[in-house]
């Protein structure tokens, strides 16, 4: 548990759960937080009432915080704080008085605290959305590397009429390989795979016309097939959330 030291008391914070601390990054944050602009915490809560991806590892901003008064590095670590008090506060079954009573513990003023609150009452009702996107995010990484990144590079490679060297001796037409015939095209399948140790790699492979087009068909297909699996799978889903509303 966290134990601190508070007019000579111990008490332990909440909204961290057993085995965890505060790190000072997270209480400068926290204050940052509760520094924003009216029209800067607008525009947080509007995007998370708006968006389903809660995952801020986003290779560019959302079009609506980049016309915001928010600058990257807020929204980023604004964002970060609000994720973690609603998916604690979803995971831990807390309530407000507990999490502000946190907030205090980290040092924040009566009003900061007012500021953060009231952000969180605004967002309340998707906190459970967020949480199970969360641990929807977790399963996700876990086991196998998964694709971090794809890149898809067209080339126009020049055909001769030899190679440039010779694994075996041909005397008939040396003087072939300055003959050009024309064009090849081949695309570079460049994959970036990372695990959940944050071990990284790259996987680059090259495919004719016909290689790519096949293997965009069978995309095609297997994106069919995940719409008719998610089709059937999903009065499972509705099965198990109703069985867990009835106890």
């Amino acid at each position: 548990m966290f134990l601190t030291e508070l007019e000579g008391a111990s008490v332990e914070y909440k909204i961290f759960g057993p085995a965890r601390w505060p790190t000072d990054d997270f209480k400068s944050q926290v204050k940052a937080l509760a520094g924003l602009s009216d029209e800067q915490q607008n525009a947080l809560v509007q995007w998370f009432l708006s968006t389903s991806n809660y995952d801020l590892e986003m290779s560019s901003l959302p079009a609506e915080i980049v016309a915001s008064p928010l600058l990257p590095q807020q929204f980023q670590e604004a964002a970060e704080v609000v994720r973690t008090l609603l998916d604690n506060w979803q995971s831990y079954e807390l309530e407000l008085p507990e999490i502000e009573r946190d907030l205090l513990l980290l040092g924040c003023s009566q009003e900061e605290i007012s500021v953060v609150s009231k952000m969180l009452i605004s967002l309340s009702a998707i906190r459970e959305r967020l949480w199970i996107g969360a641990r929807e995010d977790l399963q996700q990484v876990l086991g196998l590397p998964t694709i971090a990144d794809v890149n898809i590079v067209w080339n126009a490679r020049p055909v001769f009429g030899g190679l440039p060297y010779y694994f075996w001796s041909d005397t008939r037409d040396e003087g072939s390989y300055r003959r050009f015939l024309g064009l090849t095209y081949l695309a570079t399948l460049e994959i970036f795979s990372a695990d959940s140790d944050g071990q990284k790699q790259r996987t680059s492979v090259q495919m004719t016309e016909s290689q790519f087009r096949r293997l965009f068909a069978g995309m095609k297909r297997a994106s069919e097939q995940l719409d008719i699996l998610k089709k059937h799978t999903k009065s499972i889903a509705l099965d198990t959330e109703n069985a867990e509303k009835s106890e």
